[in-house]
């Protein structure tokens, strides 16, 4: 399966890289979705040192993880989370992978999570 590799503005990325939080991104800086009602809350974090997201077909490093949080009134459990890693190329642009549906806390969700359930605050 061929993955997409889509820009991410690398003023997302830096300010979180090595912080060890989480952050929940203002709309106006979203990658994606911003002007789309659906899309609810984005979460971004920088990876730990060692720490490895599933293969995501790259050999470039993985230095963040974005969280994607959106309703879709159809599904029973209507929150809906995606992840998607964030890779750095050597000449230091950032990029995105596609979405990822499987998240360790579920995909779909009846509420929202809280910051606070990620771990950080």
């Amino acid at each position: 399966m061929t993955r997409t590799w889509s820009p991410i503005d690398a003023s997302v990325v830096d300010p979180i890289l090595r912080s060890g939080c989480t952050y929940e991104l203002p709309r106006d800086i979203w990658p994606f979705g911003s002007t789309e009602s659906q899309f609810l809350r984005m979460f971004i974090y920088g990876l730990a040192a060692n720490e490895e997201t599933p293969s995501v077909a790259t050999t470039a490093l993985v230095v963040a993880r974005l969280l994607s949080e959106r309703f879709d009134s159809k599904d029973t459990q209507p929150i809906n989370y995606d992840w998607y890693s964030i890779m750095q190329r050597s000449d230091g642009a950032f990029f995105q992978s596609g979405p990822h549906k499987d998240i360790d806390f579920g995909h779909h969700l009846s509420s929202p999570i809280s910051l606070a359930s990620l771990g950080h605050v």
